[in-house]
């Protein structure tokens, strides 16, 4: 009959170990999970954001993917959402809101990232106090204007300054669009507060494009969550599995639909 030595077997025991760790959870064998409980996201005037985001000393484990931030050459909160950039002026965690700007229009007029900026997924929508804003690039007249239009600004493509405009309120509303032809467009929300400031003052607009717009957020896993602070963990995220995960120390805890596993130190 065949026999295993101690060794063999010691070593059969801990492939299988983490064969399953790997299989049950995207978390790391010799992962910190208590890390979530103790770090915060802190990136320039940004503080103490912990779950549902992550990043910085936040690890991934800590929050749904959708709230990770970056801090940009360490003091420049970033958020992505739908494939567009963000600076994140300010948060408010009771109220559950953001500021955000458009990171390719901070303190610029002119982009080549031609994507609207829309919020429609079960984690962002728009906030209150909104107005759309459509800026228009690549453009030309299609007849002769009378005087230049106020909303005119100009942007370099290919080596040649192109003319765009800037369109507040919904379109198709102003009447420089039946007299220019325009490539390229995209949507951006601006504060209400700042619209009518912009209408009577063009030269405004790099200044109230950094301003930003409210941006609602919801956490999906919320009530979830609560249930496990309740019961005395903390909570995280396994983007593996695409499920919220309790934790309790430095290991999973013991909650319904959840397993537990203590993590491996040494093998």
């Amino acid at each position: 009959m065949l026999s295993l030595s101690s060794t063999t077997t010691t070593t059969i025991v801990a492939i299988t170990l983490i064969f399953s760790l790997h299989h049950t959870t995207s978390l790391q064998p010799y992962a910190p999970l208590s890390t979530c409980q103790l770090t915060f996201f802190n990136c320039g005037t940004i503080t103490n954001l912990s779950y549902p985001f992550t990043g910085g000393d936040r690890p991934s484990f800590c929050g749904p993917p959708q709230f990770h931030l970056n801090c940009q050459d360490g003091v420049v909160p970033v958020l992505n959402i739908s494939s567009v950039s963000y600076r994140v002026i300010s948060t408010n965690s009771v109220a559950q809101t953001f500021t955000l700007a458009r990171l390719d229009l901070w303190n610029e007029t002119c982009t080549n990232v031609y994507v609207n900026s829309t919020f429609d997924d079960p984690f962002f929508g728009y906030g209150s106090e909104n107005q759309n804003l459509t800026l228009f690039y690549e453009c030309k007249p299609t007849s002769a204007f009378t005087e230049t239009p106020k909303n005119l600004f100009h942007c370099e493509s290919n080596g040649a300054l192109n003319e765009s405009y800037a369109l507040v309120g919904s379109l198709p509303s102003d009447p420089i669009l039946g007299i220019v032809e325009c490539v390229q467009h995209i949507s951006v929300p601006i504060l209400k507060e700042h619209a009518d400031r912009l209408v009577e003052n063009r030269s405004l607009l790099r200044e109230i494009l950094m301003k930003g717009f409210n941006v609602n957020y919801w956490n999906p896993y919320e009530s979830v969550c609560l249930e496990c602070v309740g019961s005395g963990g903390h909570c995280g995220f396994d983007s593996d599995n695409n499920q919220h995960i309790c934790i309790c120390g430095d290991q999973l805890c013991s909650t319904p639909g959840i397993p537990a596993f203590r993590l491996v130190r040494s093998l």
